[in-house]
């Protein structure tokens, strides 16, 4: 005779296969849930590094990029120190042996300083955006970069105010060219103090701005051990970016769009015209 479990036994024996898949099932589904949200929030955790990262190399690169101007400047401006050094050497009696036109390519050649103007972009980012502040989330690396835009727009804007003072001095002096000594204008213009002291302060601004380069430096390693990245990173980060924008090519040249204007000749859908002027000619005569 055939052993037949009682009906009991059989509930007992579903049941627990039905709790126990529930339980598999659950287990399954929360160990799941959990993967899903711990890997969101792996990934959302390395975003927001990456991004914390990409912001302050941006900052940090765009402080180096001016450092490197400022340097690049005090360079080009040699050959102004120069010839203001020569012209302000030599006495009032040696300068009038020069040539009026002569003299006057000297004192541009000195005096001809052009502004500094640098890209706000990665500031206004910084400065102007909340939520890039909770992004970095460090006090102390957003005071000291906040500093050193400061700073770097106080370098700007003394260096440019003085630039503009040049050729103020220069357009006094031949508006007024009766307040001053000299045979010629270009002579007047040296026997002006105001041009003598702009000349003068063209080597002091030159070294003003080496050391406005070596410290907004030394204020970037401040921002760089803050946030824990390297001084070489920046550099190499800012080398490609100046790389990449060499690489865009060179600028258009404007005598290329440029043609020869008209001609009467080249007029041909015109022709009618300059032929009923000839037919008011002939009838007039």
């Amino acid at each position: 005779m055939e052993n037949i479990d009682p009906p009991e036994a059989k509930t007992v024996k579903g049941g627990k296969n039905f709790w126990g898949n529930l339980l598999r099932t659950v287990l399954g589904t929360t160990i799941s849930i959990l993967l899903t949200f711990g890997t969101n929030a792996l990934i959302q955790q390395h975003r927001k590094a990456q991004d914390r990262k990409m912001t302050a190399m941006m900052v940090m690169s765009n402080i180096e990029s001016f450092a490197r101007t400022l340097e690049t400047r005090s360079e080009r401006m040699a050959p102004n120190d120069s010839i203001a050094a020569w012209l302000l050497c030599m006495s009032y009696e040696d300068l009038e042996l020069l040539p009026s036109n002569e003299l006057n390519k000297l004192i541009d050649r000195a005096t001809n300083v052009a502004t500094i103007n640098h890209d706000h972009t990665a500031e206004n980012v910084f400065s102007n955006n909340i939520e890039t502040w909770k992004n970095v989330n460090n006090v102390q690396f957003i005071d000291n970069v906040g500093s050193c835009f400061s700073a770097l727009n106080g370098v700007e804007e003394q260096f440019n105010q003085w630039v503009m003072g040049v050729p103020d001095a220069l357009h006094d002096v031949k508006i007024n060219p009766d307040k001053y000594e000299g045979s010629t204008l270009p002579m007047k213009m040296m026997h002006s103090d105001r041009v003598r002291t702009a000349m003068k302060a063209i080597h002091n601004r030159r070294c003003w701005l080496r050391y406005a380069a070596a410290s907004l430096r030394y204020f970037n390693l401040q921002n760089m051990a803050a946030i824990g990245i390297s001084e070489q990173e920046v550099i190499e980060y800012t080398n490609v970016l100046e790389e990449e924008s060499e690489d865009t090519g060179t600028p258009p040249d404007a005598n290329s769009f440029y043609t020869s204007a008209y001609t009467l000749d080249s007029l041909t859908t015109l022709t009618h015209l300059t032929e009923r002027i000839e037919e008011l000619k002939a009838e007039k005569e």
